[in-house]
Formats: C-alpha cells, sequence, structure tokens
C-alpha cells in the first residue's frame, strides 16, 4: 500500500501475508476474501504450492530478495 513491492526488510509485503494467516504456523491457511490473497485463487497461504509470498518474490524479480520494485504511476 506504500507504493513499492518489498520482499525483505522493514515494510515488507510478506510478513503481512503471515500475520493474515496467524503468524505462528507459516503453514496454515486462511480461506477468506483478503487484500493478501495476491495471486487471488480465494486463499492466504504463505508456504507450500501456490503461496500468496512467491508472488511477491516474482514482482520484485525472483533473484534478489533484497530488491524494491517501485509501483508504476499513470
Amino acid at each position: 500500500m506504500d507504493g513499492t513491492v518489498r520482499y525483505t526488510g522493514q515494510n515488507n509485503d510478506r510478513d503481512p501475508i503471515l500475520s493474515e494467516i496467524g503468524g505462528v504456523v507459516p503453514t496454515n491457511v486462511a480461506t477468506t476474501y483478503s487484500r493478501y490473497d495476491i495471486n487471488l485463487d480465494g486463499a492466504v497461504k504463505y508456504s507450500g504450492n501456490g503461496n500468496d509470498r512467491d508472488v511477491v518474490l516474482q514482482i520484485i524479480g525472483g533473484v534478489v530478495p533484497t530488491q524494491v520494485r517501485a509501483a508504476q504511476l499513470p
């Protein structure tokens, strides 16, 4: 929501996904409508096949997890 995509570091986009599923067990799945369902499959997943965390990594380039991608503005 801050105009950047971050996988690691302060204000990253990965930690809210973990918080959405309870913040303790990374294999939990939240099956609720949420803005953290990044791949829009109806479930918020932090780990496992089809998780939302990997989408964040792919958006920033998928190679260097410390890279930051700025939002494209019209």
